[in-house]
């Protein structure tokens, strides 16, 4: 079984669709993992959603979909009725994507409340910011969602973390002290047992969406450019 771990999506649904299509995704047998920010700032928030949405229904466990903080926010706003902190970062363009397709974004908030903060396996810990090298059990909640601690060269021993949330040029890939280099795309090499990697390359931004490609021990990057990818008017079923 192959793992497919998306970065951060953020409403980019065209290239959220062809990742999908580039990566040729086995909905019946594959494990795909969104690292979370899924909405927010992009153009179709509401269709990349929707999109995932689905997946879960026939991907059931497979599917990983993890708490980021723009889900986060989002929830609290919603909580709250105070907008002010996720409109400042894409909130209002997200409900204006479901607004013009006649959805309502309400009926995700408890699927998205739900949103696990990590996933573990033996080999790496996925998480949307980072996570304490004593393990995620011993990881305050606002590290999972919001640190870049990790990302800005902090070393980091603790078991091999893949995370998003902090937009680099390229999926950079870090050891132990903190040291840190560029992964060139569709690369195979094995797969570390500590350090970190962040896949966050920016696609809201005008770069690029990427995915790392877990499979026997060994890993790749792929990735879809921006504005490279065909603009999809509906969503799939």
């Amino acid at each position: 079984m192959r793992t497919i771990i998306v970065g951060d999506i953020h409403g980019c649904y065209a290239e959220f669709e062809e990742m999908l299509e580039k990566t040729e995704l086995d909905e019946a047998c594959d494990r795909l993992i969104l690292i979370g920010d899924v909405i927010d700032r992009g153009p179709d928030s509401r269709l990349a959603l929707n999109r995932i949405w689905e997946l879960q229904k026939r991907m059931d466990g497979r599917l990983v979909y993890l708490m980021g903080n723009h889900e986060d926010l989002a929830v609290e706003a919603w909580e709250t009725g105070d907008r002010h902190l996720w409109d400042a970062n894409g909130g209002a363009k997200t409900r204006r994507s479901f607004y013009r397709s006649g959805d309502r974004f309400d009926r995700y908030l408890p699927y998205i409340s739900e949103r696990p903060l990590y996933y573990e396996t033996e080999d790496y810990i996925c998480a949307h910011a980072a996570v304490s090298a004593r393990g995620p059990e011993q990881t305050e909640r606002q590290v999972f969602i919001w640190d870049r601690n990790v990302a800005f060269g902090m070393p980091y021993g603790g078991k091999f973390l893949i995370y998003g949330h902090t937009p680099m040029k390229a999926v950079t890939l870090r050891d132990e002290t903190g040291r840190g280099e560029a992964v060139p795309v569709g690369l195979l090499r094995p797969l570390p047992q500590t350090g970190s990697i962040c896949i966050d390359t920016g696609c809201v931004y005008g770069h690029s969406l990427s995915a790392l490609i877990i499979a026997d021990g060994m890993f790749q990057v792929m990735a879809v450019e921006f504005g490279r990818a065909k603009r999809r008017k509906g969503g799939r079923k």
